[in-house]
Formats: C-alpha cells, sequence, structure tokens
C-alpha cells in the first residue's frame, strides 16, 4: 500500500460487506509511514461539487473528485483490492492542495 494508490475500501467493517459500505480512496499517509496498522485516506466521489478542498481527476474512465475535507484514518484490514494509481498530474494537485488545506 503506497500513496496515490486508489483502493476498494469498506467504510465500516462492522456492519459487514455491503454495497453502501464500500467506496473508492485514495491513501494520503506518506510512505515512510506504511508500517502503522491504519492508514490516511481521501474519499472518492463522482458526484459534481466543484469547492477548493476537492482535487478533481479521471479515474478508470471516470470524472471525479479526491475529498480532502473527508479524509478520515482506515485499519490496513479494510482494504480490499488495490485498483490503480493516480495519475503524476493529480498527485501534484492533491498535494498542492493538502498543503492549502493544512496551512494556518
Amino acid at each position: 500500500m503506497k500513496r496515490f494508490e486508489v483502493w476498494l475500501v469498506t467504510k465500516n467493517p462492522e456492519y459487514g460487506r455491503v454495497v453502501d459500505n464500500l467506496g473508492l480512496c485514495t491513501i494520503v499517509t506518506p510512505n515512510e509511514l506504511n508500517n502503522l496498522p491504519s492508514l490516511l485516506v481521501a474519499p472518492m466521489t463522482t458526484s459534481h461539487q466543484e469547492i477548493p478542498s476537492r482535487v478533481a481527476c479521471n479515474f478508470e474512465g471516470a470524472k471525479g473528485f479526491i475529498m480532502t475535507d473527508q479524509i478520515r484514518v482506515v485499519e490496513k484490514y479494510c482494504f480490499i483490492k488495490k485498483l490503480g494509481e493516480l495519475e503524476s498530474e493529480v498527485q501534484v494537485n492533491l498535494c498542492d492542495c493538502l498543503q492549502e488545506f493544512f496551512a494556518y
């Protein structure tokens, strides 16, 4: 599991693996912290909401957004399947957004 990879993640494993409980997330935890039992992820959505905390992206032919305003910690056992990796340009945009989001 590495930064900028996109995974199918179960958000609430205690409620079982129902479709509403699954979602795409991109990993935002720096690779240096991969030995931790949980990772920071930013959920992805196809809803069209262009707000400053959302990063536009195309993934598997679908236009969508990475929601930096919805960052959460997810245990590694909740990661179901790796689906790919963000494009280089999106990675840069995501880092810029995160830096601005957490600036003082």
